[in-house]
């Protein structure tokens, strides 16, 4: 029986620092059918790049929505199987050599793999950054990236999913002014996200908002997950979770008087 095609399906943007080493591991030995890079309109040389390991490059501007170019990745695929990576994300020999073999097993229809997340040029096993398992080998058809920034792939039938052994290694941030960037475009994101759910700060919700759920954030990343085994780098993060939190909600609120002044403007007309 010979084996599935296997499809690799990138997604980028301003990535020309991180993608030629995503693609090297990919190229590795040879093991991939197909490299499908969905490019979401980068400013750098990040096509140009990527144009050196695939002729199948696809430009979309998401709008912000980063999964719906991972999502039109897959749809543009050849592969029976998929496996959705990031730029910042490498394959070593192990984990190449897994999934070769776990696409030939018919009863799966995909597979959870771990991610070892570097953070400042440290792997950082606390925060619930480890294992940090992650649908990203599928087989096609059998789910897509959800469009919420935060959500994940999820497959229902959970007898047909299988967890490989080996882990994807993800360079997450190797400075603060790079994290401080996404940061930024990442609240702003998540508060639209919450603006569109119909979520409003009011003056009986925002103690919780702006305190509760920020301090729980930072209490459950630093002492339950374990955060502070990591030293600097975990004390840093579980603050940073908690103050992602309380941006979310601060950009929530500039929203909500935006919109409020508008509404206010177009009624006075009439």
């Amino acid at each position: 029986m010979s084996t599935p095609q296997l499809s690799v399906v990138i997604a980028t943007k301003n990535e020309e620092k991180n993608i030629r080493e995503c693609l090297e591991s990919i190229r590795r030995g040879e093991w991939v059918d197909e490299i499908i890079v969905v490019d979401d309109v980068s400013t750098d040389k990040t096509v140009e790049i990527c144009r050196e390991y695939t002729d199948k490059i696809f430009v979309n501007d998401s709008k912000g929505s980063f999964h719906k170019n991972k999502n039109l990745g897959i749809e543009k695929a050849i592969g029976e199987w998929i496996l959705s990576i990031d730029a910042d994300e490498r394959v070593g020999p192990e984990l190449a050599e897994e999934i070769r073999k776990a696409i030939t097993k018919s009863e799966k229809v995909g597979y959870y793999i771990s991610r070892k997340n570097y953070f400042l040029g440290k792997w950082i096993k606390g925060c619930g950054w480890y294992p940090d398992y992650i649908i990203r080998l599928l087989r096609k058809g059998a789910t897509k990236w959800p469009l919420n920034i935060h959500d994940t792939p999820f497959i229902e039938e959970k007898e047909r999913v299988g967890y490989l052994k080996n882990s994807l290694i993800h360079i997450s941030y190797t400075t603060l002014d790079q994290y401080f960037r996404k940061f930024a475009q990442y609240t702003s994101r998540l508060a639209q996200e919450e603006y569109e759910k119909g979520i409003r700060i009011t003056s009986t919700n925002c103690f919780i908002f702006f305190i509760i759920k920020p301090l729980y954030w930072f209490f459950r990343k630093y002492f339950l997950l374990h955060g502070y085994t990591n030293g600097f780098r975990g004390f840093f993060i579980s603050f940073s979770s908690a103050l992602t939190i309380f941006m979310t909600y601060a950009k929530l609120w500039e929203m909500q008087q935006k919109n409020r002044v508008v509404s206010e403007f177009i009624s006075s007309d009439f």
